[in-house]
């Protein structure tokens, strides 16, 4: 009988072994996981980060030329506005005033 009651006691030891050995393991394995998520999602972080800074860069770039061109084009009409003849200018204030004053 002591030997039945002694392997009873064993199997039971050996069950509360391997509980805390399967505890310890899933511990080890929460760990890890975290670990992995934590550089996935330093990863995602850095991958965005870059991808903003790429697009970012590519919109300040067209901006520039867009700004470039609208700038040139400004400047092209002043100088067409300011080598109009003298003569230009006046017959058409003269026809505006005209307007003006026959309304």
């Amino acid at each position: 009988m002591a030997s039945l009651l002694d392997n009873i006691i064993a199997l039971e030891q050996e069950a509360d072994g391997l509980i805390e050995a399967a505890h310890a393991q899933s511990k080890t394995i929460l760990a890890s996981v975290d670990d992995e998520l934590s550089r996935y999602r330093a990863e995602l972080t850095a991958e965005l980060e870059a991808r903003l800074a790429e697009f970012r860069a590519d919109v300040e770039k067209r901006f520039e030329e867009s700004l470039a061109r609208a700038s040139g084009q400004h400047a092209e009409r002043l100088r067409a506005i300011r080598e109009l003849p003298e003569e230009f200018s006046t017959r058409e204030v003269s026809r505006i005033l005209d307007r003006f004053n026959n309304w």
